[in-house]
């Protein structure tokens, strides 16, 4: 038979490997703890190692409780050297409850490590001369949680002369604001040295990024719920734009979650916050700022031209909204056997076309109406008769979504038109 000890032994090795698995992130807490950044690097190589540890410590853990609760057989029942000596704390499965609590926490710390950091100040410059505002990208290797960011930020955060910053552990790059009269980039470099993170690389942004100001938006589609809805966005910006003493332009992420507001370097807050009240109003659309230090993922990927839309660029997102459309109608139909192989795709690029002629020829969104839905219900059943036979197509719809994403979907507006949340 096996020993108690062994069970002892598995649980050790299990609380071992569980602490291994999150060393990466143990350590900028630590670092934080013992004033010393220079740690909170130390065990970013086991990064890699993580997913094998942990299986390993689910494994060894399991065999252990395998030990523990496994029927004992007469035969050991009646050994004298197993039933004279009393097991220990240590080899109870109270202890073992412990310890498979404690590597539990242990594997999840990178979900929580964030909450031991304190917010970092803020920094003491809010408003830098316009022609010593200066933003630098930083390509940094090792940072693999939250944790990991949070050291990065809080030493960005002591630098003289630092305006804003943004860190993102996901793709690797910090993004620092600063008034260059005060501080250089060399003084920033040293301050996330210290972490004992490596930089890769930096370069100074093309476009400045310090000026632009990044909202949560509502404004995914509700046919096509993976990309924006480019013909409720289209109008919303260009009523920012029309603000043009105090923006330069406005942006769309590709997603829809996001607006981008790019101002003019004069621009006050106060006359920021009118903006913004204004166009959330007459669009009633509720836009959110997102603080300078979440924002690292958004500004790191502007205004790549895969990701962002600029204004009326949007339009490129209602034409594939309209291909989502037409294939998932197309879909629908060939579900039910309405129409032959052989005139899907030219059926489809007509539904496509009907849609994209929608959504271009608007000038307000509010034109998407019950009556304009049925409208083009009708041009689609139309469309279809021509492949199928008169009276062989049925209406359709645009809501395509499931219910699960109109839930998701706060922009959408029950009893305004036609829209997912209408229909289910």
């Amino acid at each position: 038979m096996i020993p108690i000890k062994s069970s002892v032994t598995f649980t050790w090795a299990g609380v071992l490997s569980g602490i291994a698995a999150s060393l990466c992130c143990i350590t900028p807490v630590v670092a934080l703890l013992a004033g010393s950044s220079s740690i909170a690097a130390g065990f970013s190589w086991i990064e890699p190692a993580r997913p094998y540890l942990i299986g390993l410590s689910v494994a060894v853990l399991s065999f252990a409780w395998y030990l523990k609760l496994k029927p004992v057989k007469a035969i050991d029942a009646n050994c004298d050297c197993e039933t004279t000596t009393k097991s220990s704390f240590f080899q109870s499965k109270a202890f073992l409850g412990l310890v498979t609590g404690f590597v539990l926490l242990m594997m999840a710390f990178p979900l929580y490590a964030k909450m031991f950091y304190p917010t970092p100040k803020a920094p003491s410059i809010i408003v830098a001369a316009v022609d010593n505002r200066q933003q630098v990208k930083f390509t940094i290797q090792g940072m693999s949680c939250e944790a990991c960011e949070a050291e990065v930020n809080n030493e960005i955060a002591k630098v003289n002369g630092v305006l804003s910053y943004a860190t993102s552990y996901a793709s690797g790059i910090s993004l620092v604001s600063f008034d260059k009269s005060k501080a250089d980039v060399k003084a920033i470099e040293t301050a996330i040295g210290k972490t004992g993170y490596t930089i890769k690389s930096y370069e100074f942004t093309s476009t400045n990024t310090a000026l632009v100001s990044f909202y949560k938006a509502p404004l995914v589609c509700h046919a096509a719920p993976s990309i924006g809805c480019g013909s409720k966005a289209k109008f919303l910006l260009v009523d920012f734009e029309k603000n043009n003493d105090a923006v330069q332009d406005a942006w769309l992420n590709k997603a829809g979650t996001v607006v981008a507001v790019k101002w003019r370097a004069e621009t006050k807050e106060m006359k920021k916050a009118e903006i913004i009240q204004a166009v959330s109003s007459n669009h009633n659309i509720a836009l959110s700022a997102i603080p300078p230090t979440k924002a690292g993922d958004y500004a790191s990927s502007f205004p790549d031209s895969g990701e962002w839309y600029r204004g009326r660029e949007v339009d490129k997102l209602s034409k594939q909204e309209a291909s989502i459309i037409a294939k998932n109608t197309i879909a629908s139909y060939r579900g039910r056997h309405l129409i032959k192989p052989a005139f899907e795709k030219q059926f489809q690029a007509d539904i496509e076309k009907i849609y994209a002629d929608l959504f271009l020829s608007i000038s307000s969104y509010n034109e998407l109406t019950t009556e304009t839905y049925d409208r083009i219900e009708n041009q689609i059943q139309q469309a279809g008769e021509k492949y199928a036979g008169r009276g062989k197509i049925p209406h359709v719809a645009l809501c395509i979504a499931s219910g699960e994403s109109c839930e998701k979907d706060k922009s959408c507006s029950q009893g305004t038109g036609k829209s997912c949340c209408d229909k289910n």
